[in-house]
C-alpha cells in the first residue's frame, strides 16, 4: 500500500472529523451549508459523468447497465427503506418524540454508505486521470455528511464526549473500506475494477439526486447561490479531468 494511497485516506478521515465536530462548536443553520452542500453535489455529478462512466465505459467496453444501475439501487434502497435522511431539517419532521432512533439509524447507514465511498476511492487510485477527482468528490460530501450526522446526534441529545468517539469512528469508515477493498482490486481484471467503478459512479448519481439536489429545491430564498455553487463543482470536476488529461 503506497504512501500515496494513505495519505489520500488521511485527507478523508480528517475533513469527515472536521465536519462532525464542527456543530459542537456554536449554532449552524440549514442555510449556512446549503452552498457547500450545493458545491458537494457538482464535484459528484461532475465525478460520475465526466471522470468514472467514462472510464467504466471503456474498461467494460460500452456494458456498464448493471453495475451503474447497482450503484444507484444500492443508495436509494437505504435511502428509501434503511437510512433516516441525515440532514437536520428532514430530521425535524419526525419530531424528538423519535428519541435515539434517527441519529442511530442515521449513523449506521451513513457508515455503511462510508465503506461504499471506500471502494470508489481504491478503484480510481490506479488512475490519475481519476484519482484526484474521485478523492475531491468523497472528501466534500463526506464534511457536509459528517457535519449532518452529528446534528441528528444532537438533536437526539448525546452530549459531545460519546459524539466526539463515534464520529472518530465514523470518519475511518471511508478509510477501512478503501483497504479493504484495496487488496480484493489489487489483482483483479480490467473487467473487476470497471464495474467496481460504475457502481461507484451508481451511488454517487445516487447521493447526488436524492439527498443534495432536493435540498436547492426546498430553499426559496436563496436559489441564485446554491445553483452557482452547483455549477462551480461541475466546473472543477470538470477541470480536474482535463488536467489530468
Amino acid at each position: 500500500m503506497s504512501p500515496g494511497f494513505l495519505l489520500y485516506l488521511a485527507a478523508i478521515a480528517i475533513g469527515s472529523l472536521g465536519g462532525g465536530l464542527l456543530p459542537l462548536f456554536g449554532y449552524w443553520s440549514r442555510r449556512s451549508l446549503l452552498v457547500p452542500v450545493a458545491f458537494s453535489g457538482g464535484i459528484l455529478l461532475g465525478a460520475a459523468f465526466f471522470d468514472m462512466i467514462p472510464e467504466s465505459v471503456e474498461l467494460l467496453h460500452g456494458a456498464l447497465g448493471w453495475p451503474l444501475l447497482a450503484g444507484f439501487l444500492t443508495i436509494f434502497i437505504m435511502e428509501r427503506f434503511v437510512l433516516v435522511h441525515p440532514y437536520p431539517e428532514h430530521a425535524a419532521e419526525h419530531g424528538r418524540a423519535h428519541h435515539i432512533h434517527l441519529g442511530v439509524t442515521a449513523y449506521i447507514g451513513l457508515s455503511f454508505h462510508s465503506l461504499l465511498d471506500g471502494l470508489a476511492i481504491s478503484s480510481t487510485y490506479n488512475r490519475p486521470e481519476l484519482g484526484g477527482v474521485v478523492l475531491l468528490a468523497v472528501l466534500f460530501h463526506k464534511i457536509p455528511d459528517a457535519f449532518a450526522l452529528t446534528s441528528l446526534l444532537l438533536l437526539d441529545r448525546w452530549s459531545a464526549r460519546p459524539i466526539v468517539g463515534w464520529m472518530t469512528l465514523f470518519a475511518f469508515s471511508t478509510p477501512l473500506g478503501a483497504m479493504l477493498t484495496y487488496f480484493a482490486l489489487a489483482d483483479a481484471s480490467s473487467k473487476v475494477v470497471g464495474a467496481a467503478i460504475a457502481v461507484s459512479a451508481g451511488t454517487f448519481l445516487a447521493v447526488a439526486t436524492s439527498d443534495i439536489l432536493p435540498q436547492l429545491r426546498h430553499e426559496n430564498e436563496q436559489r441564485m447561490w446554491p445553483l452557482v455553487a452547483l455549477f462551480v463543482g461541475l466546473v472543477v470536476s470538470w477541470l480536474g479531468r482535463m488536467i489530468a488529461g
